[in-house]
């Protein structure tokens, strides 16, 4: 079979038309999407693991729900997903081959590069394209093609725990708050766990992760008149100018709880059920050779 590789002078791969070649095919800035009330008990006295149990928040009291920011792209096949700014995905919803991407923690700022297996659906010339026998475009150069510039792992937690809790899911992270909605009220608490790895200055990237964990947090900063909530966060990636960042932020649509103190339970907000078993490792691009927006 006839192949292509292209290398730099100082002999690094460009692309190999043998491998897998992932190109651009749409980039922009996220769009509101939807918004997912949060459940709460229909009653204290009624089972938590039973679903029926559980009543969206804008039944019973004024909600805006969790706000979720995204994209769609038509003629999906196998797309990845690089941003730039905050966002967890929350999922994605397909009608025949097109996909609509749905990111909590996310706003109108949130920039995205996807990628999906090169095609021949784009205009132009000159080009360069390279095809299997059967047909199938495995190259063409009227499409930015991936290029991953650093791979990087998710920090382990701090060993510290006090009552069972990781004070610190992500070891030299902190926690950043979200401004809370207008009025006040617990059912908007949001504290996002950040951990920032630097890279170099002035420079933007972007992060994908390829798969994620999510966890509970107790939250007893939630601020209003001293409530307390407990609530389900996810896990992102994102790059930024100088460097990228993981973070676990809220589910949108989480269940959502009065958290208790007692029994050693630590004061602010502390991490359970976060799986450390393994670690997912974000895939890292610069985005200044990328178009923006592009589609």
């Amino acid at each position: 079979m006839a192949y292509l590789t292209a290398t730099k002078e100082n002999g690094q791969l460009l692309f190999d038309t043998t491998k897998i070649s992932y190109g651009l095919v749409k980039s922009g800035y996220m769009t509101f999407q939807q918004s997912w009330s949060r459940r709460i008990l229909r009653s204290a006295q009624l089972d938590p693991t039973q679903g029926g149990n559980w009543t969206p928040v804008n039944e019973v009291a004024q909600d805006v729900g969790d706000n979720l920011f995204g994209f769609t792209l038509a003629n999906a096949r196998n797309p990845i997903v690089f941003l730039v700014g905050s966002g967890t995905l929350n999922g994605s919803q397909r009608f025949g081959n097109t996909i609509t991407f749905f990111y909590s923690n996310a706003t109108s700022s949130t920039k995205y590069y996807c990628f999906d297996l090169m095609s021949d659906i784009f205009p132009g010339s000159p080009y360069i394209k390279t095809y299997t026998p059967a047909g199938v475009i495995t190259f063409n150069s009227l499409q930015p093609p991936l290029n991953v510039v650093a791979q990087i792992t998710a920090p382990p937690p701090d060993p510290t725990t006090i009552g069972g809790r990781m004070i610190a899911p992500y070891a030299g992270g902190s926690i950043q708050r979200r401004q809370l909605t207008v009025p006040p009220d617990y059912r908007y608490a949001q504290a996002d766990y950040i951990y920032d790895v630097p890279l170099l200055a002035g420079v933007e990237y972007a992060a994908f992760l390829p798969w994620s964990r999510g966890a509970g947090i107790w939250d007893f900063s939630a601020g209003y008149q001293g409530y307390s909530a407990a609530y389900a966060v996810l896990e992102g990636a994102y790059g930024r100018v100088g460097g990228m960042s993981f973070m676990l932020g809220a589910s949108a649509g989480t269940t959502l709880s009065n958290a208790t103190a007692g029994g050693g339970v630590p004061a602010g907000a502390s991490y359970t059920g976060l799986p450390t078993d393994r670690y997912p490792t974000a895939l890292i691009i610069l985005t200044s050779n990328l178009p923006m927006p592009f589609n």
